[in-house]
């Protein structure tokens, strides 16, 4: 019998991963569970024995599945990773989770979007322009199909600051512009931000729910990716003058971004309690705790 009372956190050591041990509530007990180990329950979703003993082992209510292969184009360089983590990896965990008894939440993106069409609705057929939105996709359907409670949900631009952390694209702006670096920052990437707290507490509520299926989660204020240094800028106190407007194009990165691709929320907010702070609500926040 699963425990109704216990997560099994999957790629605890990682930015979300961290937040949700964090932040779950007291009745929850959380598990945390990682490749790396750092005194985690050791959990490899390439391996299926792996993932199999540790769900197994644990019998949760819910897995939540924050691992993932983050590097756009390091997904670009190579595909063969990125279908193990996404696909194969989801695969295994749905499979532990069927036999276990319990649920799965993972998460997924905004990239299985071509963002020729702006805001995203749950229904909107998805073309992704790049292989990480293609095998985050494809983990999606296997999510899908699966005989356990599964639920995924996409989100976009996660942001926040976690000690230990590797940089977020909001904490690595303000870390240059800390030290005088000058930034070149893209002016035609537009979508809702996610801040990491905000994304948390929605999944931790997703918990206690009987929801099956598909859901957008991000923030409330829809930015460029200038716009969000802007932001930045003006309320933390460093000098704009230090950031170049640039665009995708002029990068030249090996993946493909979608320009446009921004997620509609509202199907998320007629199920959620949870309402996502604005952008420069959640600069504030993170204010209090960066240094």
């Amino acid at each position: 019998m699963a425990e109704d009372n216990k997560l099994l956190i999957v790629g605890a050591t990682g930015f979300l991963g961290r937040t949700l041990c964090e932040l779950a509530p007291n009745e929850w007990l959380r598990v945390a569970a990682s490749r790396m180990g750092d005194g985690h329950r050791h959990i490899d979703l390439m391996d299926a024995s792996s993932v199999t003993s540790a769900v197994m082992d644990e019998r949760p209510r819910w897995v939540i599945n924050t691992a993932a292969m983050t590097s756009v184009d390091g997904c670009e360089r190579d595909p063969a990773r990125a279908q193990a983590i996404h696909v194969d990896g989801t695969r295994h965990l749905v499979r532990a989770c069927e036999m276990a008894g319990c649920g799965l939440i993972t998460l997924s993106t905004n990239y299985v979007f071509d963002g020729e069409m702006g805001v995203y609705k749950e229904t909107d057929e998805a073309h992704p322009p790049n292989v990480y939105g293609q095998s985050k996709l494809d983990g999606e359907a296997v999510v899908a199909q699966a005989n356990c409670q599964g639920i995924v949900i996409r989100t976009a631009v996660l942001y926040g600051h976690r000690v230990g952390c590797r940089p977020n694209f909001v904490t690595w702006a303000m870390g240059a512009l800390e030290r005088g670096e000058p930034i070149r920052v893209v002016t035609d990437e537009w979508t809702n931000p996610t801040y990491v707290d905000d994304l948390a507490l929605f999944i931790l509520e997703m918990c206690d729910s009987d929801y099956r299926g598909l859901l957008h989660f991000g923030g409330r204020d829809f930015l460029t990716r200038f716009e969000m240094v802007e932001r930045i800028c003006a309320i933390m106190g460093y000098d704009p003058q230090l950031v170049t407007p640039t665009t995708s194009d002029a990068f030249g990165q090996p993946a493909k971004r979608p320009l446009r691709a921004g997620l509609d929320t509202g199907l998320a907010a007629g199920l959620s309690k949870i309402k996502p702070m604005g952008f420069d609500d959640s600069l504030l926040e993170i204010q209090k705790t960066y240094h």
